[in-house]
This record gives C-alpha cells, structure tokens and sequence, in this order.
C-alpha cells in the first residue's frame, strides 16, 4: 500500500499577457520591415539616398526588439500551498528560480506606495518576489486569496 500525496489546497499560475503570438509578430515585422523599406526605397529611387540606412537601422532595432520579448515568451510564475510547504517557481527569460518554505513559517509580504503594490514570500530571512507578471490591482487580489492560508503581512 503506497501512502497519497496531498494536494495542493491552493495553486496559482500566471503567465506574461501578450497580443501577438511568436507567428502573429513574424508577420507584423515582416510587414513593418516591407513598408519602411518599401518607402525608403522609393526615396532612394528619386534621389533621397539617405534615407536608406535610416530606415534600415529602424528595421533592425525593431527585430532587435522582437527578440528581446521573444525571450520572456516561456515566464511564468507558479505558487502552490500545500499542507505543509509553500513553493514558488518562476521563470525569467532563462533564468529558473525554485523556492521551497515550510507553511507555518512562510509570510505574505504585501508592500503598497501609493498606487503601486508589490508581494513576496518571506522565510528564513529570504524573500522571493510574488505576482511579478501580475497588474498591481492582480497582486492585491492575489493577496486577498492568500488570506486564511498562510500569513500576511502589510508594510
């Protein structure tokens, strides 16, 4: 007989909101990059030769652009409360940060200035950033469901 793990009593899993998915910017730059270049070469055509590397840096600063949002496509950030632990992984470009707290021990800290909010997970003198891919308004949301299971505190 094998002993059940226990569920998670609580999950949360948010991801980066993004418009356009990585086919959906492929077609937008390849029509930016048409047009810009298509004016600019129609310029070049009737004299106006400097504009041509102009429009070409644009082109690639755009990709350049790209390529750095491309990055974050796989973020997440993933919190479960179990029984006994709390754990919170997160992805950030390419870097995999993994946290592990006992549950009695672990704090909610809610940090609001004015408008803005900020959370992070607080144990043994460690605190990991909470609700990083989340609005501000999200974050105080996420902090009220974090009510009643484990502690919260506000600064």
């Amino acid at each position: 007989m094998y002993l059940e793990a226990d569920p998670p009593s609580f999950v949360h899993h948010s991801v980066p909101n993004r418009s356009l998915d990585p086919a959906g910017r492929r077609i937008f730059l390849a029509a930016a990059a048409a047009t810009t270049l298509g004016v600019a070469g129609f310029a070049t055509a009737i004299g106006a030769w400097p504009v041509m590397p102009f429009a070409g840096l644009e082109v690639a600063l755009l990709v350049l652009a790209f390529r750095v949002i491309a990055l974050h496509d796989r973020d997440f950030e993933h919190l479960e409360i179990g029984a006994h632990e709390v754990r919170v992984e997160s992805r950030d470009a390419r870097s995999v940060t993994r946290f592990v707290a006992n549950r009695p021990w672990a704090r909610v800290v809610v940090s609001e200035r004015g408008q803005s909010c900020s959370l992070g997970l607080a144990y043994a003198g460690r605190t990991v950033p909470l609700g990083r891919l989340l609005s501000d308004e999200g974050r105080r949301s996420l902090a009220l469901k974090l009510r009643g299971r484990i502690a919260v505190n506000a600064r």
